[in-house]
């Protein structure tokens, strides 16, 4: 196979789920002109997600498009066993300069696990492929960037370590890299707060590759970020896996701008199962795709879910903006519960949810849940649902939404 971007032959990489390209523009370059020379015909192909507005020209083994630039594109081959090929396509970069800046040239590098210092800048090139775990505690004014890879999938993931995992820290960008092949959390964020991660692509193939986890930490913006996870692909908890600085409160976490593909198991967006903090609030998901979420099968498998586990006041959610092209297990997913991770005694609240301006735009329709623990206490209360639609048809009721609705109350549904 070979692939082109405005004339120019592309590096194609390989990995257990995917082709992938990483293009940089030059400065002047506004839209991608992409050529694909495949070593084999097919009969179909599709670019996702929709909301770009791509239809590729088949002409036997080659396919043509074009994209803007930046954007994050999935290339598939629907009724073929070939794999998808993804496209990351940048504008023009940066580089940082400086004494603090630990540079990884073009080159392949195993080091097994890179500890970053405050005030420090990890740099990994285009072109770089780097087979190590990232790790900093206690650390602020950290970056991690370039358009290289990180890479731990092998020998090196016998540990199941998370991938990159960052405690206790403040003032965080990660910006650009690409992640690939964790068996467990891709990027961790225990106990932090100031955190950017911005323009990032995570691929992960194996059970508990989570892409974000965001646990007792707050302040955070995820943005721009293409995520295909064998689990949650965004998910809030509050767990001391790590220590105790993970048992914080959640609040101010932005995801917006992303393209998310949840294998099983897990879900697309989450929030816990662990939630053993007092509150998780003031939370927003917004302009987001979720282009796949596949079939899980156990308590999970949604969309949009929270699963409160624990004690924890989950208040004051948003979720806007969110065009699903494929779900199969359930739409939204929204209780109050004991689950195999919980820890506290007692059970917490699910209280003002706003789901605004979210459509499945094809594929299955599957039913959703709202469940609270228990009817006098434990409720999932003030749900609003606003412009639902399925298929371009607005949603006005729980019978339309094929929802279960138990021990919750105000679960209303609006069209404007």
């Amino acid at each position: 196979m070979e692939i082109y971007v405005n004339s120019r032959k592309i590096d194609v990489k390989h990995n257990n789920i995917s082709d992938f390209v990483i293009y940089s523009s030059r400065e002047s370059e506004k839209k991608a002109e992409i050529r694909i020379i495949l070593d084999e015909e097919v009969r179909e192909t599709r670019v996702r997600p929709q909301s770009v507005g791509i239809t590729p020209i088949l002409r036997g083994k080659e396919i043509t498009f074009d994209a803007d630039i930046p954007c994050k594109l999935d290339l598939e081959f629907p009724g073929s066993e070939r794999l998808p090929i993804f496209f990351f396509l940048y504008g023009r970069e940066e580089v940082p300069q400086g004494e603090n800046v630990r540079y990884f040239a073009p080159g392949e590098y195993t080091l097994d696990e890179i500890r970053i210092a405050s005030n420090e800048t990890l740099y990994i090139a285009e072109g770089a492929i780097v087979h190590a775990h990232l790790y900093a505690e206690n650390a602020e004014n950290l970056t991690v960037c370039g358009r290289g890879v990180l890479d731990v999938e092998g020998d090196i993931t016998t540990k199941h370590r998370r991938m990159a995992r960052f405690h206790e820290c403040k003032n965080l960008v990660i910006r650009d890299v690409t992640l690939q092949g964790p068996k467990g959390w891709t990027c961790a964020l225990f106990g932090c707060e100031n955190v950017l991660i911005d323009n990032v692509n995570i691929m992960s193939w194996y059970v508990c590759g989570d892409g974000v986890d965001v646990v007792g930490s707050h302040d955070v913006t995820v943005k721009s970020c293409f995520i295909r996870t064998e689990d949650d692909c965004v998910s809030l908890k509050a767990t001391d896996y790590c220590g105790p600085s993970g048992l914080r409160d959640v609040y101010n976490v932005k995801v917006s701008g992303c393209v998310f593909w949840n294998a099983q198991p897990g879900n697309a967006i989450e929030i816990g199962f662990e939630t053993r903090c007092d509150e998780m609030y003031n939370i927003e998901f917004s302009d987001i795709d979720i282009i796949h979420c596949e079939h899980e099968g156990w308590q999970s498998g949604s969309a949009i879910s929270i699963h409160n586990g624990d004690r924890a006041k989950i208040h004051d959610i948003v979720y806007r903006d969110i065009r699903i092209e494929d779900v199969c297990d359930k739409l939204f997913d929204f209780k109050i519960m004991y689950s195999r991770y919980s820890r506290d005694e007692i059970r917490g609240s699910i209280k003002n949810i706003l789901a605004e301006n979210i459509s499945i735009t094809e594929g299955a329709f599957p039913p959703s849940v709202i469940s609270g623990f228990q009817a006098d206490e434990s409720l999932v209360e003030n749900v609003r649902f606003v412009n639902l639609s399925v298929h371009g048809q607005m949603i006005k009721n729980l019978t339309e939404c094929r929802m279960v609705c138990e021990r919750a109350k105000n679960v209303s549904f609006e069209i404007k």
